[in-house]
């Protein structure tokens, strides 16, 4: 008995590039890079919500500065970049600058005056503004001063001061600071902060001694919360993910088309299990009565 061929396969000359698998191709791709663009989108909104929590946090109303930190606290980073107000006494004798501050395309010096904080023995420094030259700085204001600025942290890099005999510094380190003054130093500075028509900082009153160097904005912002545009986020991941999931979709089906179906039962049935002349039953030979 012979035995059994199976059918020939069918073959695609052309491969993934055959006339029929067009359409598939282009759903694939509209879909993808449809997925990809929503998801970038949804990024974007998320990173923008963060910003506008940053900008809300920064412009918010100002606390007073002894009500975050006190003479002898570590600094609360969970305040960094808050706007607070502070109400002392000018130390013009103790001004100094900070060397190699950029403004726009331009670099210069801060000029940085401490203020000697009401009702305490400790002062914090408040940076003034930018000035392009140290010798065309405005003099350092005098007097009773009630400004508003951004709380920042102390900085601190691997930079030397290498002139100990003036008063130009590299960075602004309070613990450098500290050896320097006469008197005690919060862990803190200040940057003040430009007066604004539309932030509650304008109804401040502010030093005009200190307003005759240009602005400074804070270097260190205040963090946004965890959760803030965490939805959109998710929603960009969700989008990515069902991006993935289509060119899964789309090689799974290139793949059972290209091979054919009579591959695939192939490959699932296994062996041929054809009775074969090795494996075949025995016929049985019974002697005939005579």
């Amino acid at each position: 008995m012979a035995a059994q061929s199976s059918p020939p396969h069918r073959t695609y000359p052309l491969g993934i590039f055959s006339p029929r698998l067009w359409g598939a191709h282009a759903l694939v791709v509209i879909f993808v890079t449809g997925a990809v663009l929503l998801g970038v989108w949804q990024y974007q909104s998320s990173q923008q919500d963060k910003q506008d929590q940053v900008a809300e946090l920064v412009h918010a109303e100002p606390k007073p500065f002894t009500d975050l930190i006190g003479p002898n606290d570590a600094f609360p980073w969970e305040q960094i970049g808050r706007p607070v107000t502070v109400s002392g006494i000018w130390m013009p004798e103790e001004t100094i600058f900070i060397d190699g501050m950029e403004r726009g395309s331009q670099v210069g010096f801060w000029a940085v005056t401490p203020v000697l904080v009401e009702e305490t023995e400790s002062a914090v420094y408040v940076v003034r503004g930018w000035t392009p030259e140290v010798g065309t700085a405005p003099p350092a204001p005098r007097g009773h001063v009630t400004v508003t600025g951004w709380l920042q942290p102390s900085d601190w890099t691997d930079v030397a001061d290498d002139r100990k005999s003036d008063n130009i510094f590299p960075q602004l380190d309070v613990s450098d600071l500290i050896s320097r003054t006469s008197y005690d130093l919060y862990s803190a500075y200040m940057v003040r902060s430009p007066v604004e028509d539309d932030w509650p900082a304008s109804a401040m009153p502010v030093n005009d001694g200190a307003t005759d160097v240009a602005d400074v904005p804070a270097p260190q912002l205040p963090e946004p919360e965890a959760t803030t545009g965490l939805r959109n986020l998710l929603y960009a991941i969700e989008w990515w993910l069902f991006g993935v999931f289509a060119i899964y979709v789309w090689w799974r089906y290139l793949r059972d088309t290209l091979r054919g179906p009579d591959e695939s039962d192939d490959d699932e049935d296994g062996e041929d299990t054809m009775p074969t002349p090795e494996n075949a039953p025995q016929e049985s030979h019974v002697p005939s009565k005579a």
